[in-house]
């Protein structure tokens, strides 16, 4: 019988994805923090200005053209639609109204709408491996959810948002995957951010307006100033990498375990309570994780 030829899958990527999954998981309670004296407009408005700046300072420095070919801006302005002004708008009111670790969870059910989607636009194979890893991930994100059913109940507008936030994600992811960009990762990164900031920018000035707003203390300082180096600038670079090398359907199955990290993460800085609920869907979240590769080791390659 003719054995199948190995997948070749990136350390580069790995190492990526890994740091992408602390980075971003550690961030929801970081983003409560800032929340505590700046408004959500204003917060996402600083940090998207801020990434922008930097991460294309870093594009030019590295020697990169920033010119975008003018077919590929109609879909890149929709995938910044779908990416930076959905996401960081929904997500931004979500989590203020809710615990940074349901916040995780909500929002990293994203990989249930890439894979349908990934089938239906990208023709991407689905293989019943990945059903299988994507179920017990998922299962486990289920297992957290059902147990703050109560919670939930109290306050449906967060994990709506939340939701919404979810799926803008999953369509963004899908549509970026689609298109052969011919662009350094990072001009991707920071143009998408000045598109997609755009309607925040005006929103912020317009509802909020930024002379109202008083300059926010350390911790909450300390929380842009992350959200600006690590969360937009390294995690979106690292993510939009990881999507480009892999597969969708392994890209988002990989961030499956952040809303476990978002989880501890949480109880360590804001004292949120963790229980058994927490601890059975790290470990499904884990083996999902694994199942790919404990299953089929001599068919995939590290280079």
């Amino acid at each position: 019988m003719k054995t199948a030829p190995a997948t070749v899958l990136p350390r580069y990527g790995f190492v990526l994805l890994v740091l992408l999954t602390l980075f971003w998981g550690a961030n929801w309670p970081i983003i409560k923090i800032a929340l505590e004296e700046l408004p959500v407009l204003t917060f996402r408005a600083v940090c998207l200005a801020g990434g922008a700046l930097v991460i294309l300072l870093l594009s030019k420095a590295a020697g990169h053209s920033l010119v975008i070919p003018r077919r590929l801006w109609p879909v890149l302005a929709l995938c910044a639609l779908f990416n930076i002004t959905s996401w960081h708008i929904l997500t931004g009111y979500g989590v203020d109204l809710t615990s940074s670790g349901r916040a995780a969870i909500i929002a990293y059910t994203m990989p249930l709408w890439t894979a349908p989607l990934g089938f239906l636009v990208l023709r991407e194979g689905v293989t019943w491996r990945r059903v299988f890893a994507l179920t017990l991930g998922t299962a486990g994100l289920a297992i957290l959810m059902v147990s703050e059913v109560g919670k939930l109940g109290q306050a449906p507008l967060g994990p709506l948002l939340m939701l919404g936030g979810a799926m803008a994600w999953a369509a963004g992811t899908v549509t970026q995957k689609k298109v052969d960009w011919g662009v350094p990762t990072t001009v991707l990164v920071g143009w998408q951010y000045v598109i997609g900031g755009l309607p925040i920018f005006v929103a912020a000035g317009a509802f909020v307006g930024y002379e109202s707003v008083s300059f926010p203390g350390l911790w909450p300082l300390l929380s842009v100033l992350y959200n600006i180096l690590i969360a937009f600038v390294f995690c979106y670079y690292a993510y939009y990498e990881v999507v480009r090398i892999f597969p969708v359907g392994i890209a988002t199955v990989g961030t499956l375990a952040t809303p476990v990290v978002g989880l501890f993460s949480g109880a360590l800085l804001l004292g949120e309570d963790l229980g058994w609920a927490e601890y059975s869907a790290l470990a499904l979240v884990v083996l999902g994780l694994g199942l790919p590769l404990l299953l089929r080791p001599s068919r995939v390659v590290l280079k």
